[in-house]
């Protein structure tokens, strides 16, 4: 696998702008979806649904699973023009993140990294490859890059972020994923 990306990465370099397009569209004709491990709002099937609608393509959680993400912890901690601040994920040798695999589609995936913040002038999230228990394959995840404090907060960006809490609340309850820092976020929120 790492061989044959090393091998596309010197291809595409190599190529023309128009056809390295025309070989990015063949080989997305031949992936059916790629796999992403949510950790936040995306966890809200209602929530996430609605979202998606909003940028383009109205899809649901597809082949979700609940999952184990080592080496991580979850944080409120990235700046959102949307929810005043959103989830992130941050290394941590001894800590792990519960949340939730599921497949995008090819045909929404531009939609999804569009609601994400990955196709803005200054992107919101980056993509990172992770190894998620349970899974056989690497699997795509974001990763902030606006870090922010809580303490920060305007007043309007503090209610957008305890909505958004409340979101990502209901759907971890729904996939019984372990959310005791969401529920410490909002308490922190709700008392400043």
């Amino acid at each position: 696998m790492i061989f044959m990306e090393n091998r596309l990465r010197e291809i595409f370099g190599k190529m023309a702008m128009d056809s390295r397009s025309v070989l990015l569209d063949y080989i997305a004709d031949k992936i059916e979806s790629f796999r992403f491990f949510s950790y936040g709002s995306n966890m809200n099937e209602e929530k996430f649904r609605e979202d998606m609608k909003e940028a383009g393509k109205e899809i649901g959680l597809i082949n979700d699973k609940k999952r184990k993400l080592s080496g991580f912890k979850r944080t409120l901690s990235n700046k959102s023009r949307y929810h005043g601040i959103a989830f992130s994920i941050c290394g941590s040798a001894s800590a792990e993140v519960e949340g939730i695999c599921h497949d995008i589609p090819t045909d929404a995936l531009k939609a999804f990294l569009k609601k994400e913040g990955l196709l803005q002038k200054i992107p919101s999230y980056k993509l990172i490859m992770v190894s998620v228990a349970d899974e056989d394959e690497p699997i795509l995840t974001l990763l902030g890059l606006k870090p922010t404090l809580l303490e920060q907060l305007s007043p309007g960006d503090r209610k957008k972020a305890l909505s958004y809490l409340n979101e990502s609340i209901k759907g971890a309850k729904h996939f019984e994923v372990e959310h005791s820092d969401m529920l410490e976020a909002k308490n922190t929120l709700e008392h400043q």
